[in-house]
């Protein structure tokens, strides 16, 4: 008896210790408020039909705004504070300091239960797998830019979808997929990766959204975003820097992005810079083949913020941000909008937060500048369209403000 006492304790260790080895988890967010904004588009010129499996949503439509009335939205909106997801995510213990993880991540819109991110793509937001040890790590799938990635980490509204850096939309690629990535471990807190993949539809170059997707027979180099990154975390300061640029079918170059960020870390106060610059060296028109920028196409886009934090108690946050907007166009039309953006985190629990935010941009010459994110405020125009996001006519300043709440688990 007590030697099968003995045998039961080992193999139940040895469970343990295998169980402990990998693990699976799901994981997520909820966030919805109810929110305003002003100066929004009230007409809107559809020139896409629904698509067959729209079934009538806003995800259906492309369009633009047209003429010069405005309006004000108010309802429930979707991810003040960050946008909703469901995923999971796993990790195994090789051994010797090796590790095999996974994600998938989707997107919710958690007014419907509907998925927006890409009408085709379930886990669009991420699809990867991964190996880390030791040398670093190497990721495979469909996953963030180092752009976008690294934009989201030092924008002082959290990467949020209302006033923010990346509510702003001025930030370059969003994700890239068929990709490969890899990124150094830390050396007296420098990192460096690169990354190379297929351009993606969610991304939005000069005067088009390009939906080719690569895997071409005998394609090399063309519908290629490739990028390079290093960043530095030591302590209070923090450093990022960015840069990729994007091929056609032809393999010709369309536009790179370049970005960089600092944050200090005071103590109670977390200062942020950042700058992005987009520069475009053609127009690609939807479909394949290469032209010319157009005289009316954005040649050139920068965003320069500053931004903070300040943890007023264990519970209360204060963020804030400011951002100037340059574009310029191939005729010489220069644009300078700015957005102001404040917000307030009140955390219940650790996995509960209420928020308010507001923010406001101020148009130039002739500007169009949204301050949410569109993919996650839709309203109806006064002909009945079902329009995404929230367009503004040119110069006519738009204000927003939510009240919300988020919930992680």
């Amino acid at each position: 008896m007590k030697k099968s006492l003995i045998a039961l304790a080992a193999l139940a260790t040895v469970a343990t210790a295998a169980q402990a080895q990998s693990s699976v988890e799901v994981y997520g967010v909820m966030d919805l408020g109810v929110g305003s904004i002003s100066g929004v588009a009230a007409d809107y010129t559809r020139t896409t039909a629904p698509s067959a499996s729209g079934n009538g949503t806003a995800a259906a439509y492309s369009g633009t705004a047209a003429g010069s009335a405005t309006k004000t939205v108010t309802g429930l909106q979707n991810g003040g504070l960050s946008t909703s997801r469901i995923g999971f995510r796993g990790t195994e213990d090789l051994g010797g300091g090796l590790k095999a993880g996974f994600v998938l991540e989707a997107e919710i819109l958690a007014d419907t239960g509907s998925q927006k991110s890409t009408a085709d793509a379930l886990f669009a937001r991420e699809s990867s797998l991964s190996l880390s040890g030791n040398a670093g790590s190497v990721k495979l799938g469909r996953f963030n830019t180092f752009s976008y990635g690294e934009g989201a980490k030092f924008d002082s509204m959290g990467g949020n979808n209302i006033g923010g850096y990346i509510a702003s939309g001025k930030y370059g690629y969003v994700r890239l997929e068929n990709a490969v990535q890899y990124i150094s471990p830390a050396m007296n807190g420098v990192k460096v990766g690169v990354q190379t993949g297929t351009r993606t539809g969610s991304a939005t170059y000069p005067g088009t959204s390009v939906t080719a997707y690569g895997e071409v027979a005998g394609e090399q180099s063309g519908n290629r975003n490739t990028a390079g990154m290093i960043t530095y975390d030591n302590g209070p300061l923090e450093l990022s820097l960015t840069y990729g640029e994007q091929k056609d079918a032809s393999g010709l170059k369309i536009d790179d992005v370049t970005t960089a960020f600092a944050r200090y870390n005071f103590g109670k106060v977390r200062a942020v810079a950042g700058y992005m610059k987009q520069s475009a060296d053609r127009w690609v028109p939807t479909g394949t083949g290469s032209n010319a920028l157009l005289s009316a196409t954005v040649k050139e886009t920068t965003n320069t913020f500053l931004g903070a934090n300040y943890t007023v108690t264990p519970q209360i946050t204060l963020n804030a941000i400011v951002q100037q907007i340059q574009t310029e166009t191939v005729a010489g039309t220069k644009q300078k909008p700015v957005i102001y953006s404040a917000g307030l985190n009140y955390s219940l629990s650790k996995r509960t937060t209420l928020y308010g935010i507001v923010a406001q941009v101020s148009q130039d010459n002739g500007s169009k500048q949204t301050i949410v994110n569109g993919g996650k405020w839709n309203y109806t125009d006064v002909a009945g369209n079902d329009v995404p996001g929230a367009p503004a006519v040119a110069d006519k300043n738009q204000t927003a403000w939510t009240i919300g709440v988020r919930h992680t688990f």
